[in-house]
């Protein structure tokens, strides 16, 4: 028997509907016929949050988090899963105080960096995720975009890709950060928000990727048909 997972979404509502899509497929897949996902999920209003990272209100935001992750432990959910990039931050917290395991975005994407041998990482993703630690839990070294170029790349996430902009001159943008990024060293692009898969295809760019959205979705699709549960820190 499948196990049910809580998903926290709507961090945005642009990438939550491909988890949700990705996750059943991987499911399918799997089992054939007609199976899908076990799902339980709890939805954001963004711009709530977004207020909240703007002041850098990160104890309000784990309090939410906690709250909704509680209410879909109430419901049966034996796995929890943040569906962004920006809010594992707060990851650990978030598990201890729930109390159910977390599929973590960032150990699951370093894990399959590892898999694939690489040694470099280019990090793009929101500032707060590019300035955080979350990537850096390996040897492995990862390097970030410019302090400007650091706020293109936010300001494509925030004016353009939740709200389900996809521009043309964003992508070309983007794609001369991560030149930049092959310049000094990168080996492979981590596209460390939820949102940027939807803009930066792999065969646009001429470095590797690593999709976390995806590497995240298959995850949270074999924790779903794993056997055994494990209990969150």
């Amino acid at each position: 028997m499948m196990k049910t997972l809580g998903m926290l979404g709507g961090m945005s509502y642009e990438s939550t509907t491909v988890y949700y899509d990705l996750i059943n497929k991987y499911v399918n897949q799997a089992q054939g016929s007609s199976h899908s996902a076990k799902i339980a999920m709890i939805s954001f209003d963004y711009q709530e949050l977004e207020i909240l990272l703007e002041k850098s209100n990160w104890d309000e935001l784990a309090k939410r988090m906690i709250e909704e992750g509680l209410k879909l432990k109430s419901i049966g959910a034996q796995g929890l899963m943040l569906c962004a990039n920006t809010m594992h931050i707060i990851a650990d917290q978030v598990e201890k105080s729930v109390g159910l395991p977390l599929i973590h975005i960032a150990k699951e994407t370093l894990n399959e960096a590892k898999k694939q041998g690489y040694e470099t990482l280019g990090l793009l993703g929101t500032r707060y995720t590019m300035t955080s630690s979350i990537y850096d839990q390996t040897k492995m070294n990862v390097i970030r975009p410019s302090d400007e170029e650091m706020n293109t790349i936010h300001d494509i996430i925030y004016k353009e890709l939740i709200v389900g902009k996809y521009l043309p001159s964003s992508l070309e943008k983007a794609k001369l950060v991560i030149k930049h990024l092959k310049e000094r060293g990168a080996d492979a692009i981590i596209l460390g928000c939820t949102e940027l898969p939807l803009l930066i295809k792999p065969d646009q760019v001429d470095l590797p990727i690593l999709n976390t959205l995806h590497i995240h979705a298959k995850a949270a699709a074999a924790f779903i048909m794993s056997e055994e549960v494990s209990h969150g820190k």
